[in-house]
């Protein structure tokens, strides 16, 4: 009998420990639910800004993980609870190295630095610009005919320059983004 109420004396206070660890555990995982961003900031990585945002959260700056890490050509793997970020000098490079040609300054680059690059380029330049000149063409098409009597309304001079400078950043990001898959292609004869 007295084994029996040890037993369930052991059982009960076991279970109040597994009880609380879960509960201490469960804040810590839910630290930031409920939280309140009182602030949004703009991540410029190497001159360039992301398209993401970063959040002030409790007095906490937090910046977007991936969108840095594929800015500065890193990789990011997660596994089960856990963020493994390696950056490109840490990672393990072809030793395949091509003869330096003056026109593709990427022919020394390795296959996993060309392949970040690549897809930083896409993700990071192409595609907002590309986004964004959309936008301006939606809003050249609106002050065409806004103005009085549906003339070009103010503006659409500025908004025809705006055009032309994202036409500009698309076009050099495209050569650069050729530069890049020409080495790749050399990497991969």
């Amino acid at each position: 009998m007295m084994k029996k109420w040890m037993y369930l004396l052991l059982g009960t206070v076991f279970g109040v420990f597994i009880a609380l660890g879960g509960t201490v555990f469960a804040d810590q995982v839910n630290s930031l639910i409920g939280k309140k961003v009182t602030g949004e900031m703009t991540v410029i990585v190497n001159g360039k800004e992301l398209s993401e945002k970063g959040a002030v959260i409790n007095g906490r700056t937090n910046a977007p993980v991936r969108a840095v890490v594929d800015a500065v050509g890193g990789e990011l793997k997660l596994e089960g609870k856990t963020i493994h970020i390696t950056t490109a000098s840490e990672q393990t490079h072809d030793n395949s190295v091509l003869t330096p040609n003056k026109d593709n300054k990427y022919l020394n680059s390795s296959k996993s630095d060309l392949e970040e690059l690549k897809n930083s380029i896409l993700n990071n330049r192409i595609k907002p610009a590309v986004e964004e000149r959309a936008g301006i063409l939606k809003e050249i098409e609106i002050l065409k005919t806004s103005g009085p009597n549906g003339t070009p309304a103010p503006g659409l001079i500025d908004k025809q320059k705006q055009l032309d400078e994202y036409n500009t950043i698309i076009a050099n990001a495209e050569a650069e983004l050729e530069l890049v898959e020409a080495a790749l292609a050399a990497l991969n004869k």
